[in-house]
């Protein structure tokens, strides 16, 4: 099975976005319980860690890390295909 490296990368780039910006307004609107939640899931202290968020920066994460993400999946299913075309000769 060959994958579109492309789709697959905007893909993932699209939903890292989306799930980055919620987590962003998130931190945004209700610092508190969104840092005990994170502390919670990573076991460690991340609640002092917290800083105000403004929508460029908001904005600007979301950009790099979903392009990030995308970059980083596109390249795995490139990596992925040239494996099972090798596999399959």
């Amino acid at each position: 099975m060959r994958l579109d490296a492309s789709r697959l990368g905007f893909a993932a780039a699209v939903v890292m976005g989306v799930a980055f910006g919620i987590c962003g307004v998130l931190f945004a609107t209700l610092p508190g319980p969104t840092g005990a939640f994170a502390s919670w899931v990573l076991h460690m202290d991340v609640t002092q860690m917290t800083r105000p968020i403004s929508l460029w920066n908001l904005f600007c994460g979301i950009a790099l890390f979903a392009g990030y993400v995308g970059l980083l999946v596109g390249l795995v299913a490139s990596f992925y295909n040239r494996l099972s075309a090798r596999a399959a000769a």
